[in-house]
């Protein structure tokens, strides 16, 4: 006896073996893209740290400076305690998605032949690939008000709550956060102040990035020339986009940094935390019970971290 048909079955005019296999082509090269595609992603690749998933991020912190030893002569007793000076901070895991969908038409308008299926699915990769490092970009930037949202440079370079600590509570998890102005006036003067303010010594814990707006790169730039110039090369971290320098270290902008705001960040303790199983991959087309599509998604999971919030400094109000 013959097996019935369902009478609501459409099949595919396009192999899914095809499809999967040129997404898996184009995903070769997507995790370079999105991270090359903007600065602030740029600038965190070297930051990446990789974890086998978990069910939270947990970073061990230096709550207080450890003071336990001294000097001695002789036979004098020596102190055998310790104080804790450690903590920790817990940070959630937090995911992005961007879809990569081939419609029935599509499929119609390229059947006949399976090549010409190769330049549509690199078409819709291209686009959520540029959609995803979009997304990310602004997300790092400033809060978007989205549920689930990543922690943003807003939010971390900042004295409120961040992960499982209360700022306001606890004064060592607090940056330095210091309203400016004019930046003819005023501009360089609170850069250099807040560098040194969290700064530990000439050649220890200084910040050694910062990025700002368009318009405050323009107006800093208007005060070096022509002392100094345009380079990428003092940059290695962000190849291919133009900086400044400000005590030696490279001053850029981001496209999706807020108006009238300059973060200066010390890297050696920021870190852009990826799940192992999770750094920009693409899932298998699936088709849904409920529509004549074929989809792919694109998947992050992460978060931006940092271990030390009192080494980095953000300026507002810059004009």
């Amino acid at each position: 006896m013959a097996t019935p048909v369902n009478p609501l079955f459409i099949p595919s005019t396009i192999d899914t073996v095809v499809l999967n296999t040129t997404l898996a082509d184009y995903s070769k090269r997507l995790t370079d893209n999105v991270y090359d595609s903007n600065v602030l992603l740029k600038s965190l690749e070297g930051q990446k740290r990789i974890i086998d998933g978990g069910g939270s991020i947990v970073e061990p912190l230096i709550e207080l400076e450890q003071d336990a030893g001294g000097f001695y002569e002789g036979a004098a007793t020596l102190n055998n305690t310790q104080t804790n000076t450690l903590t920790q901070v817990e940070y959630r895991w937090q995911n992005v998605y961007e879809p990569i969908v081939i419609t029935r038409d599509e499929e119609r308008q390229n059947s006949g032949d399976m090549h010409k299926i190769l330049p549509l699915v690199g078409t819709k990769m291209l686009l959520s690939e540029k959609a995803i490092a979009k997304r990310m970009d602004q997300a790092l930037s400033q809060p978007v008000g989205a549920a689930g949202n990543l922690i943003d440079l807003e939010t971390l370079v900042n004295t409120g709550t961040l992960g499982s600590i209360a700022g306001g509570t606890d004064t060592f998890w607090q940056s330095t956060v210091t309203a400016s102005g004019p930046f003819a006036t005023q501009g360089l003067t609170d850069m250099t102040t807040a560098f040194y303010a969290v700064s530990g010594a000439s050649t220890d814990e200084n910040p050694n990035m910062i990025i700002t707006t368009s318009a405050i790169f323009q107006k800093y730039e208007q005060t070096r020339l022509p002392l100094e110039r345009i380079s990428n090369g003092d940059m290695s971290a962000n190849a291919g986009f133009r900086n400044l320098t400000f005590k030696g270290i490279p001053v850029v902008y981001g496209n999706n940094i807020r108006s009238g705001l300059l973060f200066e960040l010390n890297t050696n303790y920021l870190s852009l935390i990826v799940d192992s199983a999770t750094d920009f991959v693409t899932t298998e087309f699936i088709k849904p019970t409920n529509q004549t599509i074929k989809v792919a998604y694109i998947l992050f999971r992460g978060n931006l971290i940092t271990n030390n919030r009192r080494r980095h400094v953000k300026l507002t109000g810059i004009s």
